[in-house]
């Protein structure tokens, strides 16, 4: 007996437009409880162009192949206040879900973008994508968390943590 199932394929655009919905449902539902899950009030994702963290990737919209330049991503949650936010530390939106945060009249640097949406954010802990068992988990490079050490503001230096447990989930 054989059995013929008819199945319509979605062109490219269309498959693009689903892959951003189920990116939008990812950033909007499921990460907020993941992040409150793991205890986890603030999500650094800093990435190159042509050495992208694995994690980035996922997060990135269907027509984005790379990132952009220096690709960062922010996501806050802080549930006292009940506030969750998707940024990226760039000229541009990345996609429809993750807003752009650098003025750059204010902040021609983009370290010290970063470093002034930290300090007026205050998280309890930062988490940045580094793993020792996870390589998936483990995508910021040496260069990028060199430069991020040196401009964020001393007093949240002790509170960098490793994101593996996010980035796993």
């Amino acid at each position: 007996i054989s059995v013929t199932a008819h199945a319509q394929v979605l062109t490219v655009r269309e498959q693009a437009k689903l892959v951003d919905q189920l990116l939008g449902e990812r950033l909007n539902n499921v990460l907020p409880v993941l992040m409150e899950r793991t205890g986890i009030d603030m999500w650094v994702i800093m990435s190159r162009e042509y050495n992208e963290d694995p994690v980035l990737k996922t997060m990135l919209p269907a027509e984005w192949l790379s990132a952009r330049r220096r690709t960062i991503l922010v996501f806050y949650n802080n549930t006292q206040k009940k506030v969750y936010e998707k940024l990226a530390i760039a000229r541009y939106d990345v996609g429809e879900h993750i807003k752009a945060a650098w003025d750059m009249q204010k902040f021609p640097n983009q370290w010290d973008a970063l470093a002034d949406l930290i300090r007026t954010r205050a998280p309890k802990n930062i988490a940045v994508n580094t793993s020792t068992d996870f390589g998936h988990a483990d995508g910021l490079d040496q260069t990028d968390y060199y430069e991020f050490m040196q401009k964020l503001p001393v007093p949240y230096r002790t509170k960098v943590v490793s994101a593996e447990s996010l980035a796993v989930a």
